[in-house]
Parts: C-alpha cells; structure tokens; sequence
C-alpha cells in the first residue's frame, strides 16, 4: 500500500509545483461554461434550461486537457524508465495516476460545478443531483482517460490521438449525468440516471486500469 500512495503523493506533488497544469482543466472548464451566458443573452429560462449540457460538455472538454502529459511527462524527465524498477505492478501504477488524475482534476471540475451551475440560475435543489453525478462522471473520465493516454503513448500528437479514441467512450456518461440533472431540474426522480452512471464507473474500474496496465508493460518491456 505505501508504494501506491508515494505514486500518488508523487503525482499530487508534481500538479501542485506545475501550477498552470494543476489549473489549465479548471481554468477551461470555468472559462467555458462562462461564454455561455455571453452568448446567449443572459435569460434566466434559457440558461437553466441548457445548464445540464453546458456544464457537462464544458467537464468533459475540460478533462481531456489534463490527460495528455499523464505519462508523457514522465517520458521525457525519465521517470517512466525508473518504474522497471519499482515495486508497484503496472497495475498499481495505473491506478496512482488515474487516482491522482481525479483527485486534482475531477474534484476541481465538481467544486467548480457548484459555482458556475449558479451562474446559470439552476436551483439549490438541483445542487443534491449535480454534486454526486459530477463526482461519478469524473470519476469514470479519469479511469477511461488514464487508459487512453497510455494507449497514445509515444504518439506525435497524442492530445488529438486521445480525443478520437476516449470522447466516444464518455457519450453514455455524458447523456447519462446530462438527462439526471434535467429530471432535476423538472423534479422528476434523478436516482435511477444516477445509478446508471454508478454502473458504468463498476464496469469500469476493473477493465480501465487492467488494460492500461497491459499497455505499460508493453512499453516498460519496450
């Protein structure tokens, strides 16, 4: 267990001293989800009405930022060759930095949820289905993306290349945490989209960090 969260702790560390990677995903998400109003003219009905695609969009678009230097950065100051030689399993080496991922980048997204959703007029009681849909939502964005960016390791341009292959697999996560706030907000019962999103992060947290750790070790054996 002590291997695992030196990983971690490691992984936080780095976010925290690189503080413009740490802030780029909050940065965009609230930078986004702020245009909207802008460009809508600011009416009440309108923005709460689009509040639940423009908040998930903007947390989605925002997650992949992050994900392209998750193991490229360890490439180039020559880190990932020391990894050979750790006591961690590819597997444990998965979940550090798909953990690490989350903690930094999907509770920022959920925090800032809160806020710009009042930006866009949604009532406090949406609040109770926003919060535990986001933290869900990210969840799985850090475990299907932690996959990706293994799979675009060594790639030219790895942020395009993880685009294509991740945003399709966020879709059912995406209609999902979107349709649960929208019964929110027309007080219909959110509880089976949020159990629906439960299960798709069940599914996914065994199969995500197995088949990265599949692709780390073809390049650690590489």
């Amino acid at each position: 267990m002590v291997p695992y969260l030196t990983l971690i702790k490691r992984d936080l560390r780095l976010y925290l001293t690189r503080g413009s990677e740490g802030m780029t995903t909050l940065f965009f998400f609230v930078v986004t989800a702020s245009l909207f109003p802008l460009a809508l003219g600011g009416e009440q009905a309108i923005l709460q009405r689009m509040a639940p695609g423009i908040i998930w969009v903007s947390a989605l678009l925002a997650s992949l930022l992050s994900l392209e230097t998750l193991y490229h950065r360890d490439e180039e100051d020559g880190t990932f060759d020391l990894l050979q030689f750790s006591p961690v399993p590819p597997i444990g080496i998965a979940l550090a930095k798909m953990a690490a991922h989350w903690i930094i980048s999907g509770l920022a997204l959920v925090l800032a949820g809160m806020v710009v959703s009042q930006m866009l007029f949604m009532p406090p009681s949406a609040l109770l289905v926003l919060a535990p849909s986001l933290l869900l939502g990210t969840l799985y964005m850090s475990l299907l993306g932690g996959m990706g960016a293994v799979m675009t390791f060594g790639a030219r341009r790895p942020g395009l290349l993880l685009a294509l292959l991740i945003l399709p697999l966020y879709i059912p996560m995406l209609i999902l945490g979107v349709t649960a706030m929208e019964a929110a907000l027309a007080s219909l019962p959110a509880k089976p989209y949020l159990l629906l999103q439960l299960a798709l992060v069940v599914a996914a947290l065994p199969l995500a960090p197995w088949v990265t750790a599949v692709f780390l070790r073809m390049n650690l054996r590489s």
